[in-house]
């Protein structure tokens, strides 16, 4: 992981593991009763505006658990999204729409594999057109970062915009 860095270009990287929004794990799975059955267009990037900072360079490393294919929903991206601006990374799309886009690539991964995916680049994560076990895409995200450490505790409270998640994913 630590070779990643070099990525970045930042002499501060580290894995961000233990800090403001840490390790992600989602668990996509179609059903009446999902929560998370897709996640709409964004950056991570946003995060960083929330924290009242500069829009430092990230990575996401996901580690996929299952089998998520195009036809199965699964990881969207926009193509060079992540190096156009500060206009391209706060307006780009409408945060958290979920409408497909031209230019969006799909991603085709098997268990095991990795992706990493820059944080100032647009995804989402389309719906399943299957329900139940068929539908179930997880994985796992580790971020690495740069700047200010913001350590998390267990008396963290949910970011402003973490409240607005289960408004827009089912």
């Amino acid at each position: 992981m630590e070779a990643l860095f070099e990525l970045i270009g930042a002499p501060d990287s580290r894995i961000g593991v233990n800090e403001r929004d840490g390790l992600v794990f989602n668990h996509y799975i179609n059903t009446d009763q999902s929560n998370y059955s897709q996640l709409g267009w964004h950056t991570d990037s946003l995060r960083d505006v929330f924290y009242g900072q500069k829009i430092l360079p990230m990575l996401n490393v996901g580690i996929h658990l299952d089998r998520s294919t195009t036809d199965n929903g699964g990881l969207r991206l926009l193509p060079g999204t992540h190096n156009k601006g500060i206009k391209t990374i706060l307006f780009h799309k409408m945060y958290l729409g979920n409408k497909p886009d031209e230019n969006e690539v799909g991603l085709n991964v098997e268990p095991g594999d990795l992706t990493i995916h820059d944080g100032r680049l647009w995804h989402r994560v389309a719906q399943s057109p299957y329900v139940g076990a068929a539908s179930r895409r997880r994985v796992m995200y580790v971020p690495i970062i740069t700047g200010k450490l913001i350590q998390r505790t267990q008396e963290s409270k949910p970011k402003f915009y973490q409240r607005f998640m289960s408004f827009t994913n089912k």
